[in-house]
C-alpha cells in the first residue's frame, strides 16, 4: 500500500513539473513583431523633421519621431492598430485600422496636407412678413464639406478580419444616391487610406454599393511595400480587408 501511494504521489509530482515546464515554455517563448518605416512630408512633398508618429493597439502603444529627413520607424507586436501624425504646427492626421498577422516590415509614407478651407455657417439678417427681424443660418454641415473640404470614413466589415474604415480626405465633393465624387485642391490631392491601403490623386469616385475607386489625375498607390505604382487612371474595388486593381 505504501509503495502504491508513494507511486500516485511521484506520478503527481512528475505532472506538475511537467504542466510548470509547458506554461514556462509558452510564457518565454518570443512575441513575433514586424517592422513599420516610412517617410512624412508636407503639400510639397518636403520633408518634416520631429514629426509624432504614434501607434495605438489593443495591448500596444507606441510613439516615435521622425528625423532630420522625415523619416521614422519602429517594431511592434503583430496585430491591428491606429497611426497618428502630429507635427510642431499642430498638422494631424490619424489614419484609419490597419492590420499585420505576420513577422515582416511594411512601409507606411504619409502626406500633411495643407490646412483645409475655413467654412463656417453664416448667420444673416432677414426681416419677416410681419416687418419684425430674424436671423437665419445659412449652410448644413454637410453642404459646408461638400464647399470647403473634409473627410469621409466608410466602415467596412471584412469578415474574420473585423472591421476596418476607408478613410477619404477631400478638397471639395458631390454627393448622390450612388456615389461621391472627390477633388483635390490646389495643394491638397485626394488622400484616401484603407488597413495598408494609401492612394493620392487628382479625382477620385466612390461608389459606395460596389465598393469601386475610380482614381484620375497623377495617381499614386502604395500597399504597404516600399514601393510605389503610378498612372494617369487606376481603379480599384475593396474586397473584405484588400484592395484589388480592376482592369
Amino acid at each position: 500500500m505504501r509503495s502504491v501511494r508513494r507511486l500516485h504521489k511521484l506520478v503527481l509530482a512528475s505532472s506538475m513539473l511537467c504542466v510548470i515546464s509547458y506554461a514556462q515554455s509558452i510564457s518565454t517563448k518570443p512575441q513575433q513583431t514586424f517592422h513599420v518605416r516610412g517617410k512624412i512630408v508636407d503639400s510639397h512633398n518636403s520633408a518634416i523633421a520631429g514629426a509624432e508618429v504614434k501607434f495605438e493597439g489593443s495591448q500596444t502603444t507606441k510613439a516615435t519621431s521622425s528625423d532630420s529627413r522625415g523619416f521614422y520607424r519602429a517594431e511592434l507586436p503583430v496585430g491591428t492598430y491606429s497611426m497618428t501624425v502630429t507635427t510642431s504646427s499642430s498638422a494631424h492626421l490619424k489614419r484609419p485600422l490597419f492590420r499585420v498577422s505576420l513577422p515582416k516590415t511594411i512601409a507606411l509614407d504619409v502626406t500633411l496636407g495643407a490646412p483645409l478651407r475655413n467654412c463656417d455657417p453664416i448667420s444673416i439678417g432677414v426681416t419677416r412678413p410681419d416687418g419684425t427681424a430674424e436671423t437665419k443660418t445659412v449652410g448644413t454641415p454637410d453642404g459646408l464639406r461638400d464647399e470647403c473640404g473634409g473627410w469621409d470614413r466608410f466602415p467596412i466589415f471584412s469578415g474574420e478580419d473585423g472591421s476596418f474604415e476607408l478613410f477619404i480626405r477631400y478638397d471639395s465633393r458631390r454627393r448622390s444616391d450612388v456615389e461621391r465624387d472627390y477633388d483635390s485642391g490646389f495643394q491638397n490631392p485626394v488622400f484616401i487610406a484603407f488597413n495598408l491601403f494609401t492612394l493620392t490623386a487628382g479625382h477620385v469616385t466612390y461608389e459606395t454599393a460596389s465598393r469601386t475607386l475610380l482614381a484620375t489625375g497623377n495617381v499614386t498607390v502604395t500597399n504597404g511595400s516600399a514601393g510605389s505604382a503610378h498612372a494617369d487612371s487606376m481603379k480599384f474595388r475593396i474586397d473584405n480587408a484588400r484592395v484589388l486593381r480592376l482592369p
